[in-house]
């Protein structure tokens, strides 16, 4: 039987792309899907293109105490409302919240009006709008195994189906061909998230400058709002390439070592395509939910983590280079990461959900 669902995310590419993956696999299999999202903020831009309609509802920002409560208090009643005007218009079977600040309306209208409501957590720890809803949730399915006193019982880990995209996924040889690398020396990948941060870019930047002449090759990918800044080290570096966004999918296969951040939809990609990681968790996330995701990796011995309050150029590039110096160490890495998975984790988080 052919079912109608409602996937809410929105905020960042962590909580919308693992629900994409969804999205397109339920299409697939002839359901009807509409994502509850925020048409003028980051998810109105990533999911139109897949075809995807999105139901517009308001997204409430998160303010602090006696500034602006009054208007943070209308705006979720105004969410509240909106999501109910769609799930009396599409009458959905089940709704699934990814996370964000969008979720929380429509899963507390899934409550008042008894629809079974799912919540998939793609971090090491419970979202605060993941958290309040789950409490109506008949299931918690989470990426990493996390804990929670309250919600133990209705936990289920079944990783993210982002992981899975690397399971049949044809890789497109020509965006490797396209940098002009050498096969035969090892290639470093630097990237800081879907947005960049300046100050990290910046020290990458010291890092290159610095120690120009090194055994490896070097892609660092700026995001298109640093490009222009960062461009000039394709002239002085020959072993360096900048690009201000590539297709990391089509890359992995190619890469050696990642330098990254630790957001959701990154851990579920190195996971997916087996690639050992230099982490370097932002400190300025909610929960501090980087370092938590980044932990598990290094918990695992399949990452190492750097703290970038405590980082500079130099030990950065150290930390590389003890990486690269031991193959061995890396070949672990992929090994520990194979075990990890099985890349099933679409058709994991599919079973428990009631179709």
């Amino acid at each position: 039987m052919k079912k109608t669902v409602f996937i809410s995310a929105g905020s960042s590419g962590g909580h919308i792309y693992p629900a994409i993956t969804l999205a397109k696999k339920l299409r697939e299999q002839g359901h009807s899907v509409f994502f509850i999202a925020t048409s003028n903020r980051i998810e109105g831009k990533i999911i139109p293109p897949y075809g995807f309609e999105i139901c517009d509802v308001t997204s409430p920002i998160v303010r602090k105490p006696m500034k602006g409560m009054s208007k943070f208090i209308l705006e979720i009643m105004r969410s509240i409302i909106e999501s109910q005007k769609y799930v009396k218009q599409y009458r959905p079977d089940f709704i699934i919240s990814f996370g964000g600040a969008v979720s929380f309306a429509i899963g507390f209208v899934a409550f008042i009006h008894r629809i079974p409501l799912y919540v998939h957590e793609q971090n090491a720890v419970l979202g605060l709008s993941n958290e309040w809803i789950s409490l109506f949730a008949k299931k918690v399915l989470t990426q990493f195994k996390i804990k929670s006193n309250l919600l133990n019982h209705k936990m289920v880990h079944v990783g993210s189906p982002r992981t899975s995209e690397f399971k049949e996924y044809n890789v497109n040889s020509s965006v490797y061909e396209s940098l002009h690398f050498l096969p035969n020396k090892p290639l470093v990948v630097f990237v800081m998230g879907s947005l960049g941060s300046f100050t990290m870019q910046q020290m990458i930047e010291s890092m290159i400058n610095h120690y120009p002449n090194v055994d490896y090759q070097r892609l660092f990918i700026t995001g298109s709002r640093f490009y222009e800044k960062f461009k000039y080290l394709n002239e002085l570096h020959t072993n360096t390439k900048v690009v201000d966004s590539i297709s990391l999918i089509d890359l992995y296969p190619h890469i050696d070592l990642l330098v990254t951040r630790a957001g959701a939809t990154t851990m579920a990609e190195l996971l997916g395509s087996r690639t050992p990681s230099i982490l370097i968790p932002s400190p300025y996330v909610t929960r501090n939910h980087q370092q938590r995701n980044a932990q598990y990796f290094v918990d695992h011995d399949v990452a190492l983590i750097c703290d970038e309050r405590n980082l500079d150029e130099h030990q950065l590039a150290q930390s590389i280079d003890s990486l690269l110096k031991h193959p061995q160490q890396l070949k672990d890495m992929r090994e520990k990461l194979s075990n990890m998975s099985d890349l099933n984790e679409l058709e994991l988080l599919l079973k428990e959900l009631p179709l």
